[in-house]
């Protein structure tokens, strides 16, 4: 059986997000159709220990992500963490 998901090798990190921020981009991927995977890890203590999510979408859709991320953001520096938008900065 096929699945409608993409292969591991289609997806790409987006970045690492606080909870908050984290469910304002999942909401808006699951109600664009975009597929996502997320990771929940503890961050080293900078400056206080927290949980961040690892988001990694399908990368055929990184243009509508990239608009869904300026929307929600805007035009504010990447995510460090992320490999997402090396390709996509305008420096």
């Amino acid at each position: 059986m096929k699945s409608d998901e993409p292969e591991q090798a289609d997806f790409v990190l987006l970045g690492s997000y606080a909870p908050r921020e984290a469910a304002k981009l999942l909401e808006r991927f699951h109600q664009a159709g975009i597929t996502f995977r997320t990771q929940p890890r503890s961050p080293p203590p900078e400056p206080l220990p927290t949980v961040v999510i690892d988001i990694s979408v399908d990368s055929t859709r990184a243009s509508e992500v990239v608009q869904i991320h300026r929307d929600l953001f805007g035009d504010g520096l990447p995510n460090y963490h992320s490999s997402f938008f090396r390709e996509h900065r305008n420096v």
